[in-house]
């Protein structure tokens, strides 16, 4: 569990201080000066400021391209200010959990709200359970911000950053960066509402019947379609090329996936359409990750295409969760049932909020600001600027302006460096906390009720988000969370990157340190699913439920114990992946 982070020395950190504080890191040391090779061990890994920092391997089980770590840069502004401003609208007593990038890695604190503040937020939290304000916010991202934004992203995926001029790129990117910071904040704008009613769910019911949280999760099944990719229109393209027998015949041809995928496109009638309308909705997501050194789809095309001939194969995306809800139901008193009942709907009322607001916000925002920095890498690689165009993700959104103009920026060779680092190191080998112990947990006892139930649910929540299994594993048994039941038996193939998603077959069973929203595009090539890290409300074993596949997360080692290529079974009902050869 996330415990509440301490104040600084000087008192109670405000919201205005804490999101101020993000400008003015006292650690972030990837900045190498002359170019040579970074070694882990070399880094100083100082907590920024004071406090209780863990690492968060859940979102970021790889250093971070340093285009995102740099301060306020970014992500760490516009996250404050979205958790701040959600929170304080629910009335928890969390100010929110203060980000920063450490030599690389991503390390969180959660934050108390500052006493000043506290007479609002109790007022608050009793309004957003009289009037079940998640609701309000759900009608507002689904009419106003969600077409909103695709509206907006579809806008710059209509230019071709390639195609622009000198000034013209400039723009560009200066658009795409200032979009991206608009749809991180508007991410987190919305994460209690997201996390809110799941969290209150599992605290209530899991005390009144004794039920697993693992249990109660899956009773949300079937109530994201987002997370298993029913959102993107893959179906309905399927539904065209089973109809069409010479696109189904490009499809298997065996042709470079490129030539496929445009082949597709310029079919006549519902076939074309239905590929256009496919992958201009993927094609510049980030397939996995949570930012710009993650490829996007059209990276990947080889990705693309096996989950299209997959999908026309068929997909089953798993059975209702009726029969499990109706038992856990009987192991709650009579008297309470009908809590039950309400609780339970509104957890799977919102449960989509958890990964639409991600994949319709920053996943696609990034997705779009990083073909716009490999269009600018294209133009520096040919002057001899830099190496690789993929290399400019180690460099600020300053730096790369300055050195599109001829000036200063990080050199060739550094960028190499920090690019190698990335490829070198995981979260395994960072601190997994730095700074002062975890204190304590927040009283609930000593809150107004509704302060201390909207509190009780996000820490829930963020508990089930970030917590890996506590279980040993074996020479031959990995041991995790079991976040989607099921047993499965195939090939692991163990891919501690999303670079090497190409390397999927369908039928394999995929074994990595984690997985974001975005993955869900590459989810109907996968027999199950394992992770090194996250609980059971990461977004692996969302989509595990959500499509119906065994999963089991939070192993904390199963890249490292499973060969790749081995057999394995995976149980997703008992947690266990057994390495049969």
């Amino acid at each position: 569990m996330i415990s509440m982070g301490q104040t600084s020395s000087r008192g109670p950190i405000s919201a205005s201080t804490a999101a101020g504080s993000a400008r003015q890191p006292k650690a972030n040391n990837m900045s190498p000066a002359t170019g040579t090779a970074i070694r882990i061990e070399d880094l100083g890994f100082e907590p920024p400021s004071p406090g209780s920092w863990q690492l968060d391997s859940t979102h970021h089980p790889r250093p971070v391209a340093r285009f995102i770590t740099q301060p306020s840069a970014t992500y760490e502004d516009p996250f404050a200010r979205g958790f701040i401003g959600s929170l304080r609208r629910y009335g928890t007593v969390i100010l929110y959990p203060e980000y920063r990038f450490v030599d690389g890695f991503a390390y969180l604190c959660v934050r108390p709200a500052p006493e000043e503040e506290l007479p609002r937020r109790f007022e608050n939290a009793e309004r957003a359970f009289e009037t079940k304000l998640w609701r309000e916010d759900l009608r507002r991202w689904d009419e106003e911000v969600k077409p909103a934004s695709i509206r907006a992203h579809l806008a710059l995926q209509r230019i071709d950053p390639g195609a622009l001029s000198h000034d013209q790129l400039l723009e560009h990117l200066a658009a795409c960066y200032a979009h991206l910071r608009r749809m991180f904040e508007q991410q987190y704008r919305f994460v209690a509402p997201a996390l809110l009613p799941t969290g209150d769910f599992v605290a209530q019911i899991g005390e009144l019947s004794g039920t697993s949280p693992a249990e109660l999760l899956m009773l949300t099944r079937g109530s994201a379609p987002v997370s298993s990719g029913a959102e993107d229109g893959l179906e309905q393209l399927a539904e065209a090329i089973r109809d069409d027998a010479e696109a189904g015949a490009t499809l298997g041809s065996g042709d470079p996936p490129a030539e496929i995928l445009t082949a597709l496109r310029a079919r006549p009638g519902a076939t074309g359409a239905a590929t256009n309308a496919y992958l201009e909705r993927v094609e510049c997501r980030l397939i996995d990750g949570f930012e710009v050194g993650c490829p996007c789809g059209f990276e990947l095309p080889e990705v693309l295409v096996k989950a299209i001939l997959r999908a026309v194969q068929g997909i089953d995306r798993g059975r209702s969760a009726v029969g499990e809800t109706e038992r856990a139901r009987q192991r709650v008193p009579s008297s309470e049932r009908r809590r039950f009942d309400e609780l339970l709907a509104e957890a799977r009322a919102t449960n989509r909020l958890r990964d639409e607001r991600s994949v319709y916000s920053s996943i696609w925002a990034m997705g779009l600001m990083r073909r716009a920095i490999l269009a600018a890498g294209e133009r520096l690689t040919a002057k001899g600027r830099i190496e690789e165009p993929a290399q400019l993700v180690d460099a600020s959104y300053h730096e790369i302006v300055s050195m599109l103009r001829g000036g200063e920026g990080p050199s060739a060779t550094e960028l190499a460096a920090l690019s190698r680092f990335r490829a070198t190191y995981t979260a395994a080998d960072a601190p997994r906390s730095l700074g002062d112990p975890p204190p304590p947990p927040p009283p609930l006892e000593r809150l107004p009720a509704a302060a201390a139930r909207a509190t009780r649910g996000i820490l829930t929540a963020v508990g089930l988000l970030f917590t890996d299994s506590e279980a040993q594993s074996e020479a031959r048994v990995v041991r995790g969370l079991p976040a989607s039941p099921g047993v499965y038996v195939g090939t692991a193939r163990v891919l501690r990157g999303p670079d090497e998603l190409g390397r999927l077959r369908q039928g394999d069973v995929l074994v990595t340190p984690a997985t974001s929203e975005a993955f869900n595009v590459v989810l109907p090539l996968l027999g199950a699913l394992v992770t090194d890290h996250g609980g059971l409300l990461a977004h692996a074993a969302i989509v595990a439920r959500e499509f119906g596949i065994p999963g089991v997360v939070g192993t904390r080692d199963a890249t490292s114990i499973i060969p790749d290529g081995a057999g394995v079974r995976v149980d997703g009902t008992s947690g266990e992946v057994q390495v049969l050869s």
